[in-house]
Order: C-alpha cells, then sequence, then structure tokens
C-alpha cells in the first residue's frame, strides 16, 4: 500500500457524485496501481484507482474513451463514473484517479479449459469492438532515462517494431557491459539478429493489425463460472500486429499455473480455438505466433533504468536475467508444442 495515496483517497471521493461513501479497503490484485473498494450508503459498490505509472492525462483520457466505447458496445469491462464536473478522472496531489463500477467475479482459474477458450473468445471480441472506436488516440507513454539519452515505455510488453533493432540490441551491451551477463547479451543478440533478418519490418506490417491490449492476463479480468464479465487495464493498449496479444495469451492461458513457463497443450488449444472462433488465423499469423511468444519478453535497457524508481525494484540485472529466462523457456515450449499445435518449430 501507497501510504501517501491512501491519504488522498477521501479527498478525492469528494470529486464524485456518490453519497455517504466508505472505503472497503485496497483490492490487492493489482500490483503496479492502486485499487480500492468503494460502497456506496444505497449498496451500490465502485472500484477506486490510481494511476502510479501511466501520469500523461491525454494518455489516460484515451484509455478511458476506449473503455467507454467498449462498454458501450456490450463488452464486459467497468464503466466508468464521471466526476461532479463531468471529467473522466479527478487529479489529487498529481496523481490521476477514476472511479469505475464495481464487477462481480473472480480471476482467471487455471484449472478451467472452458474459461481459457472464453479467455480466447473475448480477446477476438475485444479486436473486432476496438477496431469501431474513433475517438482521439494517444500513444503509449514515455519517460527519459539514462541522462535523457533514451526513452523509456511505460512496459516492456508494450508492442514495439523497434524491440527487434539493432539499437536495441546495442542499448542492453551498453547498459550491462562489464556485469557478468555476457551469456543473456549473447542469447538476445543471437535471437535478435536472427528474427530480424526473417520478420523484417514490411513483413510485420503486412500481419493483420488490431488494438493490442496488451496485458491480457487472468488477473486483469474477472470470471462468473465459465464467462468473462470484466476486464480491466488498458495502460498499455497499443496498435500493432494481433499475434503479439494472441501469443501473450496462449502463454497466460496456457501455462500450467502462475509462477509457471510450462504450457499445457490442451489449454494453449482451447485459447486459440476460443479466437478461432471469432477470428480466424492466417497462414502467416500461425507462422509468427512462436516469434511473439518469445519477443513478449524481450528485455528493454529503458524500462530496466525506468524501473529503479519504483519501490520495491530489484535493479536492472535482474530484469535482463529474467526476461532472458523467459524467452529461453518460452521458446523451447514453442518447439515443443510446435507439432500438435500447427506452427513452425523454428
Amino acid at each position: 500500500m501507497r501510504t501517501e495515496t491512501a491519504l488522498h483517497v477521501q479527498a478525492v471521493l469528494d470529486r464524485y457524485p456518490i453519497e455517504a461513501p466508505t472505503v472497503e479497503g485496497r483490492d490487492e490484485v493489482g500490483i503496479m496501481n492502486d485499487n480500492w473498494l468503494v460502497t456506496e450508503s444505497s449498496g451500490s459498490r465502485y472500484m477506486l484507482h490510481a494511476y502510479q505509472r501511466v501520469r500523461d492525462s491525454g494518455r489516460i483520457a484515451f484509455q478511458l474513451a476506449l473503455q467507454e466505447h467498449l462498454h458501450a458496445a456490450g463488452f464486459p469491462t467497468a464503466p466508468i463514473v464521471p466526476t461532479r464536473s463531468g471529467e473522466p478522472f479527478a487529479v489529487v496531489e498529481g496523481v490521476h484517479w477514476t472511479l469505475s463500477g464495481f464487477v462481480e467475479g473472480t480471476e482467471y482459474d487455471f484449472a478451467s479449459r472452458a474459461q481459457a477458450t472464453e479467455a480466447g473468445r473475448r480477446l477476438a471480441q475485444f479486436e473486432t469492438l476496438a477496431a469501431g472506436y474513433r475517438g482521439r488516440v494517444v500513444e503509449p507513454s514515455t519517460a527519459p532515462v539514462n541522462d535523457g539519452k533514451w526513452l523509456a515505455p511505460v512496459s516492456s510488453h508494450v508492442w514495439r517494431s523497434s524491440m527487434l533493432s539493432g539499437e536495441h540490441e546495442a542499448r542492453l551491451r551498453e547498459l550491462y557491459a562489464g556485469r557478468g551477463l555476457d551469456d543473456e547479451l549473447r542469447y538476445f543478440g543471437e535471437w535478435r539478429r536472427g528474427t530480424a533478418i526473417e520478420w523484417p519490418r514490411q513483413r510485420l506490417e503486412g500481419l493483420p493489425q488490431a488494438w493490442l491490449h496488451c496485458d491480457y492476463h487472468g488477473r486483469n479480468m474477472v470470471f462468473q463460472d465459465d464467462e468473462l464479465t470484466g476486464l480491466f487495464d488498458f495502460d498499455f493498449v497499443a496498435h500493432g500486429p494481433r499475434t503479439f496479444d494472441l501469443a501473450r495469451g496462449v502463454f497466460n492461458f496456457g501455462r500450467e499455473q502462475r509462477v509457471s513457463a510450462t504450457l499445457r497443450e490442451d489449454f494453449c488449444r482451447a485459447f486459440l480455438q476460443g479466437f478461432e472462433s471469432e477470428l480466424p488465423l492466417t497462414d502467416e499469423e500461425r507462422h509468427a505466433l512462436p516469434m511473439m511468444a518469445v519477443l513478449n519478453w524481450a528485455p528493454d535497457a529503458a524500462f530496466a533504468l525506468a524501473r529503479e524508481r519504483e519501490p520495491g525494484d530489484r535493479g536492472p540485472d535482474f530484469h535482463l536475467r529474467f526476461g532472458v529466462g523467459m524467452m529461453r523457456a518460452i521458446d523451447a515450449e514453442m518447439r515443443r508444442l510446435a507439432p500438435a499445435l500447427g506452427w513452425p518449430a523454428s
């Protein structure tokens, strides 16, 4: 819990048209942001959300507008409650806050294949409905690091074709030179160079494009039985190849449990079947899936430096070791499952 944030909760609630609100406590599902469960005197329940990583007003307004568009189109997400003055968020002591309706449900059950299928189907629906958004678009936030030489993305999982660039690799080598991480740098460099040859920018841009959630996993959604009742956290929404989100989903809903990198063939298949029940994949997308699954975990030097500013961060060395470790593990899993799931082994 961020104590300084907690002190402002009541001041924030005063900005909203709800009667005699009671703060029930902090919702512990959120990791990067603060979420507070609030009950109105009538019994209505809300979620109060404090943005800790995204601080740009325009970007937040875009995210909320897209969320409202999805909600209006019938997609399961939370309705946004405007402030008394009609704004989509309140700013108190430099922190942006939003209030939304509370959505009942529980997070993804790793034992439920039906929920994996539902998650795949809903990802396809998210992409289809998001395509109809016609409001203002603001790109994902960045912040200067390394004495202003680099711009750090708000998350390492936001889609950027530059992750396959030589400049991206050079940044990693600059940051980690002489730190005993030569094996990790060697692996990333060899993988990046081979992938950049096979998947040049023109080929990547030829893949079907869509709005990407970029953080599509079981803790950003809730289910009732096997039906998705709410998808949240649009902080990292970006536009790019839809296989980027799909590959991330194969991992998040196919793995054995939250701390595992071992994938289950039947759950991966269930997630893909759910997606393809709405949006069939092209052969080129199927070919891209293994690469995209690995790319999702590519380390980013600028992001690692930006994370150092956050309480409890374990430092840049951890982020490189962890990212490359995940790349290796997922690449091995993609190769193992290739014959059964119909994608290339390399």
